[in-house]
């Protein structure tokens, strides 16, 4: 009889923690994986590439759970698995996939606090004013921050690299966007032309150096202008991607630390995304949704790469399509009511994106945590009628 090369086990849950810079030329890149419970394993291997599903490197990490990953390329992407093994050296079967661009600033949305974690905060376009309760402070405190007037809408993003989330709002009539910097503690501030009249602001991560870029869709000529940080916005790019009606999104569907440009067709629920892993020059089409739902992106899973998820007002249910089984499995979860807003976020700071909805009429702010595999969740009052979810879909 052959001898098998893989042994059962548990399902290992891999977790990119940390990345960091050592030096110009070198990154570092802390993981962390459940342990295998079956009384088999004897050790663990990592296994890491700059491609997709392609591993040439790895190393023994022993009998342990955390691993840290040294000498790594700075600003480029690296994707890992974990693979346990037993004392005669069979191996597992692959744990999922992750993946995170190493030596760049990394934000998460709506944390102006930089401990990634999402803070709850909503913007009030009748006074120009941004609310946040602290995720710092256990959502205990909070603080206000005048930017903005009636008629912007809140843009906000890491424009200045520090790790930290930026006050930004858009102003249709000039096309203007205006950045206060989290790095001057909302102090200072920078301004930006880009745009025109009828586009819809879709700032992003489009190079991968860590800063947030101002962006518009078009969509009288389903065209995208991207104005790149690393140029140090001089000149911009324009993509034609999308048709009138379509809703532009934001995402790393391919997991290599940039922003995909990518559209979402209401009427019939197809995900169009242009890969920014091979510069936008090939893409993937996904069905998830129907007529009426609302793309919900994040990344649910944990694998560093954006999940197919829509909200259905219809029934209040969140359906996610996870890119950790490549789209082809998934999960619903019944998770608001009548006309809440979807407001996905990290609140509990795992590296997962938590579900949860804003509603409007009492401010409740109602949210499912991922750290609980969506099994417990909190309610949080923050905002009044009129005001807008930083975190809205």
């Amino acid at each position: 009889m052959e001898t098998p090369r893989f042994f059962r086990l548990g399902t290992l849950t891999l977790f990119a923690l940390l990345c960091a810079a050592a030096t110009v030329h070198a990154a570092s890149l802390t993981l962390a994986w459940n342990a295998n419970t079956d009384g088999t394993t004897a050790g663990y291997r990592v296994y890491w590439g700059s491609q997709s599903g392609v591993y040439p490197n790895s190393v023994d990490a022993g009998n342990r759970t955390t691993y840290q990953l040294n000498g790594l390329p700075n600003g480029a992407p690296i994707y890992v698995i974990v693979r346990a093994y037993n004392s005669g050296g069979m191996l597992s079967a692959p744990s999922t996939e992750v993946s995170r661009r190493v030596g760049v600033p990394y934000s998460v949305a709506a944390d102006f606090t930089g401990d990634f974690e999402s803070e709850i905060s909503v913007y009030r376009p009748s006074n120009g004013m941004w609310y946040l309760l602290r995720s710092n402070s256990g959502f205990l405190t909070g603080a206000g921050y005048q930017w903005g007037g009636y008629g912007d809408i809140p843009v906000p993003g890491d424009f200045d690299g520090d790790g930290k989330v930026d006050i930004t709002v858009y102003r249709p009539a000039t096309a203007h966007w205006f950045v206060l910097k989290s790095s001057t503690n909302y102090t200072t501030s920078i301004t930006y032309q880009w745009g025109s009249s009828g586009d819809i602001p879709v700032p992003g991560d489009y190079d991968g150096d860590g800063k947030s870029d101002p962006a518009v869709f078009r969509p009288s000529n389903g065209t995208w202008y991207i104005l790149l940080s690393s140029t140090g916005y001089v000149g911009g790019a324009g993509y034609q991607w999308g048709g009138a009606g379509d809703m532009p999104l934001k995402g790393d569907f391919d997991g290599d630390g940039r922003t995909d440009i990518a559209v979402y067709r209401p009427g019939d629920g197809h995900w169009f995304i242009k890969k920014s892993s091979t510069n936008f020059t090939t893409s993937i089409t996904y069905q998830w949704g129907v007529p009426n739902d609302i793309p919900v992106v994040g990344d649910y899973d944990g694998d560093g790469k954006s999940d197919l998820a829509v909200y259905r007002p219809g029934n209040g249910t969140w359906y996610l399509a996870f890119s950790s089984s490549g789209y082809t499995s998934g999960a619903g979860y019944a998770w608001g009511a009548g006309a809440d807003v979807p407001v996905p976020g990290d609140f509990d700071g795992d590296g997962r994106t938590d579900i949860a909805v804003y509603r409007a009429s009492t401010a409740n702010w109602f949210i499912l945590k991922s750290t609980t595999n969506y099994g417990a969740w909190g309610t949080y009052q923050w905002g009044s009628f009129g005001d807008i979810p930083i975190l809205s879909r």
